[in-house]
């Protein structure tokens, strides 16, 4: 019963917290936030998702799938901010998304879409790439939630190790 408690949250989400020593139990206490109550409004729900996405664009790969993760969970918690994703427009649409604002509700996300996901889409870390073309799909929306805590545990040296253990390997390989 704190007042303007995810207020105070919404503050807190910015590209530093992606590089926080204390990031997986930021991240953790985040999403018990925000998918364990089910009684968020729409615009409060697509202000976090597009703060989160925004965000992990300047983050590490690690932080990336940790907010794709979040995403994924909350658009399926929240049927009603598939209009984020499912928005149609022009080319030159311009975003109605206010990034520098610091209430949530005055951000004007529920306008906006999640136009970082097409970004994620051509990320150079398959995993990060895949898990954003999942997002927003039929098959994802019946498969069962992701599991938090194991993208909020990544660190560059488990994602090298799963890379590594994985059974296709990519040539890195650059010729002029």
């Amino acid at each position: 019963e704190y007042p303007d408690f995810y207020k105070q949250l919404y503050r807190l989400v910015s590209p530093r917290v992606l590089f926080a020593k204390y990031r997986a139990r930021f991240f953790s206490l985040l999403t018990k936030c925000l998918v364990r109550n089910e009684m968020l409004p729409a615009h409060l729900v697509a202000a976090f998702t597009k703060r989160l996405c925004r965000s992990a664009l300047s983050g590490p790969p690690t932080g990336a799938l940790f907010v794709l993760a979040l995403v994924s969970n909350l658009l399926r918690k929240h049927p009603e901010c598939a209009c984020l994703i499912h928005r149609q427009g022009e080319d030159d649409i311009e975003d109605q998304f206010l990034p520098n604002e610091h209430d949530p509700v005055a951000s004007r996300a529920l306008q906006s879409s999640l136009w970082e996901l097409a970004v994620y889409e051509r990320h150079y870390h398959p995993a990060v790439a895949t898990l954003a073309k999942s997002i927003g799909c039929a098959e994802e929306l019946k498969a069962p939630p992701h599991d938090i805590d194991a993208f909020a545990s990544h660190t560059y040296k488990s994602l090298f190790d799963q890379e590594r253990k994985s059974k296709t390997r990519t040539a890195l390989t650059f010729k002029e």
